[in-house]
């Protein structure tokens, strides 16, 4: 008998409803304060509009394309150091975005070098704008559900 009260006695106490009440409403505002520190809605468009950019350099002539890769590289980095300072907060990393990003270093690798290869054989400098739009637009619809599974969004 001594054993069915010890068993009873460290079993944890039902929470009372006022409890799980405050619980729930301290999580939905846990849940709404992380959501609003998600990048807007123009940061992953302004992300492609740089890709373009940086694709679309090789249509300058030489002693330009590698200045306007460089200034859109260093614009580039600095629209996101700047958006995640004022995030504050850097979204986790799940397997998901993970993927993303080798499929997007997939999708940029294959068009660059299929652009570069039909510049160079076929001398048709402007395969280098499908190829940018292409690019860009496969990258953005590959990052339009990056964030589900990280920090949820309310």
């Amino acid at each position: 008998m001594a054993t069915d009260e010890h068993s009873r006695s460290s079993r944890p106490s039902m929470p009372t409803r006022e409890s799980a009440a405050q619980s729930l409403a301290l999580a939905e505002e846990a849940q709404a304060a992380v959501g609003a520190i998600t990048p807007g809605r123009w940061y992953q468009p302004t992300l492609c509009a740089f890709v373009i950019g940086i694709y679309l350099t090789n249509l300058l002539p030489d002693p330009f394309d590698i200045t306007a890769v460089g200034v859109l590289f260093v614009g580039m980095m600095t629209f996101v150091f700047v958006q995640a300072r004022k995030m504050g907060v850097m979204h986790r990393a799940t397997p998901e975005t993970g993927r993303q990003v080798a499929g997007g270093a997939a999708i940029g690798l294959t068009m660059y070098i299929a652009a570069l290869v039909v510049d160079r054989q076929a001398d048709m400098p402007w395969v280098w704008v499908p190829a940018a739009l292409l690019t860009g637009g496969g990258i953005l619809i590959l990052g339009k559900n990056s964030r589900k599974k990280g920090i949820p969004a309310a």
